[in-house]
């Protein structure tokens, strides 16, 4: 079946969560608009023009208030027309590329029960290549019949039954997930106390390695062996704030399940620590000077370095190296 041939709108329902997302829901919605005659959006309580917005765009807007990220999105599930759920956030944009795919797919009897996806991550409007956040991708087309969403808090995920089939879409999905640094850092507060409180629930220990090696060992492999430090100033945004995010997330877990002694119970925990902190100052130095230089270069003869209003404009881009927010796992050294 050729592209043009493909039908325009199928039996897919969009399922959105926000809250206070004025701004760029509008934008989410007109992106899949010629998917679907069937768009929900779960407010959990906004404050701003967010529902008036949705509605707008041709959405239906149901309140629910905030019981978590699983529990919203599985109550909005449960309100779509169709079985086939396609989930975003209101930071998410389809691409042309994508929506193809899923026209192709579900044209006529699906293969599989859900689809993976690539995604193309955005920083401050700029795309980034490089890091932690490259490459991702994630299932975010399901059949509701046999997937729905999980009940952690930190990392919520769709579970599927036993017998269930995931496939992989062509095309990307477009994340504009941090515009300021300012988000990043509020972000890392939110998940590392909400990892701090699952770890008390689970009375989780933490050894110190993990509270101070752990973030040395997250912030060089995706400044340095991961080419973080390509990005320029959003790699060392992004490589700084998932180590201190690491930090965060463990130091708080220790405190909630055996206090500080895990932290002065002799006094080679106590010289490590302060050589953890010495070395991760230097490499996050040494890094930054580099960061400056290579950046510098890679600009020079990159091709890829264009506007911003070029690269959003090429919706259909096919574009393979993309990227994910906090939190991710530490694949720590301890």
């Amino acid at each position: 079946m050729s592209v043009l041939s493909l039908p325009s709108v199928i039996p897919i329902s969009v399922v959105i969560i926000a809250r206070n997302e004025e701004r760029r829901l509008g934008d989410c919605i007109d992106s899949v608009r010629l998917l679907t005659d069937d768009i929900v959006v779960v407010d959990s309580g906004s404050t701003d023009r967010t529902r008036e917005v949705a509605e707008s765009h041709g959405a239906r807007v149901v309140y629910h208030a905030w019981e978590g990220y699983s529990e919203q999105k599985n109550f909005g599930n449960g309100l779509a027309k169709h079985d086939w759920i396609l989930s975003l956030d209101a930071d998410e944009r389809v691409s042309i590329k994508l929506a193809d795919s899923f026209r192709r797919e579900l044209s006529a009897d699906p293969s599989c029960d859900a689809y993976r996806f690539r995604f193309k991550n955005f920083f401050a409007g700029k795309p980034v290549r490089f890091g932690a956040w490259n490459p991702e991708s994630h299932v975010r087309l399901f059949d509701r019949r046999k997937f729905s969403w999980n009940s952690d808090d930190v990392h919520e995920g769709l579970q599927g039954t036993a017998d269930c089939r995931i496939g992989c879409l062509e095309g990307v999905m477009l994340h504009f997930t941090i515009e300021e640094r300012a988000q990043l850092a509020k972000k890392t507060e939110l998940y590392a106390s909400l990892f701090a409180q699952k770890a008390r629930q689970r009375k989780k220990s933490v050894s110190w390695a993990k509270i101070w090696l752990n973030p040395e060992w997250r912030f060089f492999r995706d400044y340095i062996v991961r080419l973080g430090l390509l990005d320029g100033a959003a790699g060392w945004e992004i490589a700084f704030e998932a180590a201190r995010y690491t930090h965060l997330k463990y130091s708080r877990a220790s405190t909630a399940t055996v206090g500080h002694r895990i932290l002065v119970r002799t006094g080679f925990a106590t010289v490590a620590m302060a050589l953890a902190m010495i070395g991760y100052a230097s490499v996050s130095l040494l890094a930054s000077k580099l960061s400056h230089t290579l950046q510098a270069r890679v600009e020079s003869f990159d091709p890829n370095t264009r506007s911003t209003a070029h690269q959003l404009a090429a919706l259909d881009d096919d574009y393979e190296d993309a990227g994910v927010v906090l939190p991710l796992d530490d694949d720590g050294v301890a």
